[in-house]
């Protein structure tokens, strides 16, 4: 269809035509540079959800408070995107976005400057809210925003190679933080690292996407109602909400579920690199076969979320080392697959020029899952000392997850 997916039966679209400026743009970006940089912004954003559980233990002590007090501060990231990435989506739609990312960026980062001088729980809580403010604004709305509508044919590669991001961070941050905590106190390891991700992203930005990328000026005539109206506008949003809740819940409890188990700091960071380096592989396959089976997307997704699952069983049985290696292979290699899915499954139903605003769109039904599967996850922890019951409800919420991809119509 020229590169435009179809949509809802019922409702016409009028695809946008690109000002002179951003074709010579879309041009420039037929090189994979700015996905690279997609890469980069995810990893360096969204990716940093995998070390904020070295942080719970010192903090913890500092402050004077329960894990599943602190297991709240990661609903950040869901709360604040879920309140203004509506905002941001019909943004993505209609201004250049690296200056969306360059702003996002510095507010994230400088936000972590000033927790690593937080006087209280507090003010460490206000500063997190400005991160995940902050996150939203160069996080996966915006990022896959751009890679839909600059990469149009090629979306499933595109958004593949952004998420990567998420699966080297994951790779190559915990060991990292493992060795800042280890030789020096929080607040410190917490500022060097806020202060190098700021020069990493703003060198890598400018270098890598277009000054007038993104934006058409124009996004479309679709209204947030009509683009609602379509089944498949609820099935992936709340398939995608259980999806990433799962794997954001995970990433929060992997450092204390292992040390739980008995392993040291440093082997929960090489578990982490495990899950990171097979969720790279995941990402990999998408980018490798994505465009080729966008017919079959709805299966895609559903096998995705069941690998999940059996790595949940894996990891709830294991009593090794090789057992919790084994399941971190399934659940790195699914969860990795799967944080693609979102953007992807909705180039599927809806237009390039909208997809902004759909992604912002659906960023609502997050909220309920993430406002308690985090805190219920820590009180589970703190009353019975493990993550047992935790695990099987993950498993639970993926299956109810794969089942709503299966509903999704076909295309």
């Amino acid at each position: 269809m020229d590169g435009f997916t179809a949509c809802p039966a019922g409702v016409e679209i009028k695809p946008v035509a690109p000002s002179d400026r951003n074709i010579k743009d879309m041009q420039r970006t037929k090189t994979w540079l700015p996905a690279i940089t997609g890469m980069v912004c995810l990893g360096l954003g969204a990716g940093l959800i995998g070390i904020y559980g070295f942080f719970v233990e010192p903090l913890s002590r500092e402050f004077g408070v329960g894990v599943a007090t602190l297991n709240i501060g990661p609903v950040a990231l869901l709360l604040v995107p879920g309140i203004v990435a509506p905002m941001v989506g019909r943004l993505v739609d209609r201004v250049p976005i690296r200056r969306i990312i360059l702003t996002g960026a510095s507010l994230s980062m400088l936000s972590l400057v000033a927790a690593s001088q937080a006087p209280s729980l507090l003010f460490a809580a206000i500063t997190f809210l400005l991160f995940a403010l902050g996150v939203t604004m160069y996080g996966p709305v915006v990022i896959n925003g751009l890679m839909v509508k600059i990469y149009i044919g090629s979306e499933a590669r595109a958004l593949a190679i952004a998420a990567m991001g998420i699966s080297v961070a994951g790779a190559v941050l915990p060991p990292l933080v493992g060795l800042l905590l280890a030789g020096l106190e929080w607040r410190q390891a917490l500022l060097v690292l806020a202060v190098s991700l700021l020069l990493i992203l703003w060198s890598t930005v400018l270098a890598g996407i277009p000054a007038q990328a993104g934006g058409v000026g124009a996004a479309g005539t679709r209204s947030t109602e009509e683009i609602s109206r379509g089944r498949a506008f609820w099935l992936i949003g709340f398939c995608v909400a259980l999806g990433l809740n799962v794997a954001i819940v995970l990433a929060i409890c992997y450092p204390p579920y292992f040390l739980s188990e008995g392993y040291s700091v440093a082997q929960a960071g090489w578990f982490l690199s495990v899950a990171g380096l097979s969720g790279l592989a995941g990402k990999g396959v998408i980018a490798w076969l994505g465009d080729a089976g966008r017919d079959y997307a709805r299966w895609l997704a559903s096998g995705l979320l069941l690998v999940q699952v059996l790595g949940l069983g894996l990891l709830y049985s294991a009593e090794s080392v090789s057992g919790v290696v084994a399941a971190l292979l399934f659940l790195g290699f699914g969860g990795g697959a799967f944080i693609p899915m979102h953007p992807y499954l909705n180039s599927r139903y809806f237009d390039a020029a909208v997809i902004g605003r759909v992604n912002g769109a659906q960023m609502p039904l997050f909220l309920p899952f993430g406002l308690v599967g985090a805190p219920l996850a820590g009180y589970a922890f703190d009353s019975t000392g493990h993550y047992n019951a935790v695990l099987l409800a993950l498993a639970v919420a993926l299956v109810f997850a794969a089942g709503l991809a299966l509903l999704l119509p076909r295309r």
